[in-house]
């Protein structure tokens, strides 16, 4: 090969690469929201769950009052960007309330059976009808959404029949 060639192939091998660096931004902005895992999202109001007290035949026994625990296999939840405020309402039922009572109706001619309901499994916090319950979502970004309910003890002997009522519970964050 002539020397010439070889030192233009060498010349064309060897010459200077251009570069440019060029910056790139990535982002998101990460908004405040939360949503609510355990639940069906329909049109309308979903069930809960139930607060069931069970069957007695008294409502006066002397080992204390009756209580419940709100029952459902997937108990719903708040999962939201931690610290973000939420509120929790529990209107007065179907058949009304009053400051931490609401009541259940029995058959036409039966006597209601008051009730409270509250925010804590040892029962020492009640939600008070339509009283918002405010939070801040921990760090851990989830927030339980129990209920439990207690009859106190009565000193009458109710009537025969099923008694029922039913709350609106209300979440805004």
């Amino acid at each position: 090969m002539n020397q010439r060639v070889v030192m233009g192939l060498l010349g064309v091998l060897a010459a200077p690469a251009y570069a440019a660096d060029l910056q790139v931004e990535v982002r998101v902005d990460v908004q405040r929201g939360c949503q609510l895992i355990g639940q069906q999202r329909e049109a309308g109001i979903e069930q809960l769950g139930v607060l069931d007290f069970g069957s007695t035949a008294r409502l006066d026994d002397p080992d204390g009052p009756l209580s419940a625990a709100l029952t459902n296999q997937r108990l719903p939840r708040l999962e939201c960007n931690p610290d973000t405020p939420y509120q929790m309402r529990v209107d007065g039922g179907l058949h009304g309330g009053v400051g931490e009572v609401r009541y259940m109706a029995g058959t036409e001619g039966s006597k209601p059976i008051p009730y409270r309901l509250f925010q804590d499994a040892a029962r020492r916090v009640p939600l008070v009808v339509d009283v918002p319950v405010s939070g801040r979502v921990p760090d851990t970004g989830t927030v339980e959404l129990p209920l439990y309910a207690r009859i106190e003890r009565l000193a009458e002997v109710p009537k025969v029949s099923r008694y029922s009522d039913l709350v609106k519970v209300t979440v805004t964050w």
